[in-house]
């Protein structure tokens, strides 16, 4: 099992932001191992524009040659991050990777430029125009915004009809309804992963108030460390291994599937805040009454 990536030719002049270049990645393995789609966790500044396959075998080897239209949006000495490739052990998931591939990426501004420091003062002219213009423009977003609100406010109270229980509480009993005998027997893994994987994103939206159900893993990781949330590893670790299922099309083993609710109970209790102590109800309530 093999993983390797190479830039292909290109025009002899730099690269610049937004320039297309094509990466060339190759995945070889036996005909009879089944390995996932590559992939990688975060591609920034890079991205995927186009992506072209082709198989073909050279004696028991399957050879996956993949060629990627990429462009990059920062300048400077980049390296393209390793692509991952998940494939079956005996007992656990292996994953070969790429080299990082480096990658050159000039700036547009000419090198002589400099600052503009000359220029002249601003001529006053008394337009109003443009400002009652700008002054509506912010007033309709305004307006659209809190319409927006409202109407958001007007379809949960028509789904929901009665305040929405804690957030713990609903996920918990979420993760009780899951079927998971039904579809495991069924062969449906990537429905079971997914259908988890989005109870534990609303959990998170709605327990430390950021939209985990609209981000990616990578965008949500970031989220959890920059407001330093508890227990952001086991998460990150949960939605990374539920990726590989939905995404790059890995079977977990039975023994592994099996854990998947009981891991996500794990992890929404070890985030549920914890009881007041009795001490402290009681010289609240003290006060309250005072």
């Amino acid at each position: 099992m093999s993983v390797s990536a190479r830039l292909l030719s290109r025009p002899k002049r730099d690269l610049t932001v937004g320039d297309r270049f094509k990466l060339e990645l190759t995945v070889r393995h036996h005909r009879n191992s089944k390995v996932g789609e590559p992939f990688v966790p975060s591609l920034d500044p890079f991205v995927i524009l186009d992506r072209k396959s082709v198989t073909r075998y050279v004696g028991d080897t399957l050879v996956d040659v993949h060629t990627l239209t990429m462009a990059a949006f920062a300048t400077g000495e980049l390296k393209i991050p390793p692509f991952i490739v998940p494939y079956p052990g005996e007992s656990e998931v292996l994953a070969a990777a790429s080299d990082s591939v480096p990658v050159k990426v000039a700036s547009v501004m000419p090198k002589d430029m400099k600052d503009i420091n000359d220029l002249k003062p601003q001529i006053q002219f008394p337009n109003f125009l443009p400002i009652w213009i700008i002054l509506g423009l912010l007033a309709a977003a305004g307006l659209g915004y809190v319409g927006w609100r409202l109407y958001r406010r007007y379809r949960r109270i028509r789904l929901y009809g009665e305040p929405l229980p804690d957030p713990w509480d609903e996920a918990l009993a979420a993760l009780d309804k899951v079927p998971v005998e039904d579809w495991m027997s069924s062969g449906h893994h990537k429905r079971y992963y997914y259908t988890v994987s989005e109870v534990l994103k609303r959990y998170l939206t709605r327990r430390f108030g950021f939209p985990a159900l609209d981000q990616t893993t990578t965008e949500i990781l970031r989220a959890m460390k920059a407001a330093k949330t508890p227990e952001r590893e086991g998460f990150g670790e949960f939605f990374q291994r539920a990726d590989m299922v939905k995404y790059a099309k890995f079977l977990p083993p039975a023994t592994e599937a099996a854990e998947v609710i009981p891991n996500a109970r794990e992890l929404v209790k070890a985030t549920t805040p914890k009881p007041e102590p009795q001490a402290d109800l009681t010289t609240k309530t003290q006060r309250h009454e005072e």
